[in-house]
């Protein structure tokens, strides 16, 4: 427990507790709260291996590529994009970048090697104005409401060269930290249940946001 703290562990586990109430009540009257993902044939596993942690993905990536990034926030995973797949261009989409305060990258996006571009606004609408077969890896990290993420994914599939990855953060279908839905795990596994993409690699993370790179088939 932390010092000086104005709420207490144990009134925040009677929130959880009423929380989980009303909840078994809703789902006994038949209410449908959760958005579950559909279960995947094993044939979109096979191959698939497990990784510590999403740093340990990156050093998967072949160095060199362009890389797009939905959802930059301070843009201190954007300097880990950076500099581990040393990409030839590294395009970064939020809908608002004032949160964007890593030195690196703020260094980066006031030089004039132009390597590190921003695209501000709706993500989906600003993916859909790139070149198609462009990326070598979109890396997904926005909004993580279901609906958002099958935008992202929507206007994100054409922009990506064949042998190109998709790569999404959060997968999972809820947010122990802010206690909501995360979409992420059901539009994933609809996509891979609809189109020729498969699991290559999932990595883990503390509280269970991991990651997941999916390859097509």
């Amino acid at each position: 427990m932390v010092e000086n703290s104005q709420i207490t562990y144990e009134q925040v586990e009677q929130k959880r507790r009423e929380f989980a109430a009303a909840l078994r009540q809703f789902t006994q009257e038949k209410g449908q709260y959760h958005q579950r993902a559909s279960e995947l044939p094993a044939a979109k596993l096979e191959g698939a291996e497990i990784l510590p942690n999403r740093l340990a993905l990156l050093d998967k990536i072949a160095p060199g590529g362009v890389i797009g990034e939905i959802g930059v926030d301070r843009g201190d995973f954007s300097l880990e994009l950076l500099e581990r797949c040393k990409p030839s261009q590294l395009h970064l989409f939020d809908i608002d970048i004032s949160r964007l305060v890593n030195p690196r990258i703020q260094a980066e996006l006031a030089s004039n090697e132009g390597r590190v571009k921003t695209h501000i606004g709706d993500s989906s609408t600003n993916m859909r104005k790139m070149p198609d077969s462009y990326f070598d890896v979109v890396y997904v990290d926005g909004d993580h409401r279901y609906e958002g993420v099958v935008k992202d994914i929507e206007a994100a599939l054409p922009k990506i060269k064949p042998e190109g990855v998709l790569v999404f953060n959060d997968y999972t279908v809820w947010s122990a930290v802010s206690m909501y839905h995360c979409g992420v795990a059901k539009a994933v596994h609809e996509l891979c249940l609809a189109q020729p993409w498969k699991f290559r690699y999932l990595a883990l993370q503390s509280m269970m946001y991991n990651d997941v790179m999916l390859v097509r088939e």
